[in-house]
């Protein structure tokens, strides 16, 4: 058995992406050997591009992205044959055998890698980073109901509890006490733009804090005023998850904060993590959809997320899980308070006691994947 660790991602969101590099990242440290896969690389080059159509299209109407959730699709229509069998190839030759899979629509790869190798000794943790199954899971089982009978099906939570099971470390930081940080307020929308953050930013803006918007095109940041207390944060628009750096490998977008309007945009590349995350831990709250990436920066974090229209079911229940636990407050809730700080501060302390009683999954994968090859030697 290889003791190669294969990382299944996505791009359609930057949620079934960035986590899985993050635990890349933490098993490599760990010294284990770990390659990364997206899903968009085995996808014929015509529906590439409508991925990134879609990002677009959604990030400019929220309510197009709800309706693209209710539309069928078999996501085998989009492979490229080719594609899926060079990759299958690949894994034959060096006998590839562990993985971890974020998305739903890897699995019938894995499904015609199990079938080619003829045996049982393909070891797949399909890992949910949302409560309840996000599109790509829910896609999956209505085509396939037992599509986890020759797997391992885990998650970060557990939605009938309203409990979260472990986290995902992002960097090796303890979180910033809550008096040190900024008098700042993140607003985001995800990897793709998505949400009502930006129909929020002129009633932010006269609460007192500074607000760090998130763009995702330049033409975003034209903000006229430079006294309006407010800063720019972008991803580099041009980066795409599918794509590869110099060393063949998959990285963290390149990052920007942009002070001033007309300030030249400067991308800086991340390495251990993604840029936003800096300014994240830094903050004092962020506003946002509760996708999983908002859970996972806010969990690693400790700092509160105030919580907007979700996109879909899974991300409904996300938030229902954030709010129970005393993690995240709703829009609403936040603006009857007056935008107080005090509510914030109690969310931050429930966030610090919370995160330390969790296992961090990376640490637990490669445990038991230590014991798993014990028992096989």
């Amino acid at each position: 058995m290889s003791g190669q660790i294969t990382v299944l991602c996505s791009g359609f969101g930057l949620g079934f992406y960035i986590p899985g590099l993050l635990i890349e990242r933490k098993l490599a440290r760990m010294g284990l050997s770990v390659d990364v896969e997206v899903f968009e690389n085995v996808m014929l080059e015509a529906k590439q591009q409508q991925v990134d159509d879609s990002r677009k299209a959604y990030g400019a109407n929220f309510k197009v992205a709800l309706a693209s959730q209710k539309m069928p699709s078999d996501i085998r229509q989009s492979l490229d044959p080719q594609a899926v069998n060079t990759l299958i190839e690949k894994w034959l030759r060096e006998n590839r055998t562990r993985f971890i899979c974020l998305s739903g629509h890897w699995v019938h790869v894995l499904d015609s890698y199990l079938e080619r190798r003829g045996d049982n000794e393909v070891n797949a943790d399909l890992l949910h980073v949302d409560s309840k199954p996000s599109p790509s899971w829910k896609q999956l089982g209505k085509l396939k109901s037992d599509y986890a009978s020759a797997y391992r099906e885990t998650g970060l939570y557990d939605s009938k509890d309203n409990r979260v099971l472990c986290r995902i470390e992002v960097d090796e930081n303890e979180p910033l006490p809550f008096w040190q940080r900024e008098e700042s307020i993140v607003l985001h929308g995800g990897g793709w733009g998505i949400g009502t953050f930006r129909d929020k930013v002129a009633e932010l803006s006269l609460a007192g804090f500074r607000l760090d918007i998130v763009a995702y095109d330049p033409a975003e940041v034209a903000e006229p005023e430079p006294e309006a207390n407010r800063r720019y944060c972008m991803n580099d628009p041009e980066w795409r998850a599918w794509s590869r750096d110099s060393f063949g490998q998959h990285g963290f977008p390149s990052f920007a904060v942009i002070h001033l309007p007309g300030e030249d945009t400067v991308f800086k590349p991340q390495f251990s993590h993604h840029g936003l995350f800096d300014e994240i831990r830094r903050a004092k709250a962020v506003v946002s959809k509760p996708g999983a990436g908002a859970l996972i920066d806010s969990l690693a974090s400790a700092t509160p997320l105030i919580l907007l229209e979700p996109f879909g079911e899974h991300e409904r229940k996300n938030a229902e899980i954030w709010e129970h636990l005393g993690y995240g407050i709703s829009y609403e809730a936040w603006r009857a308070t007056g935008f107080a700080h005090v509510e914030l501060e109690k969310l931050h302390r429930n966030l610090v006691v919370g995160r330390a009683k969790l296992p961090d999954y990376a640490s637990e994968y490669a445990e038991a994947s230590a014991k798993f090859a014990g028992r096989r030697g």
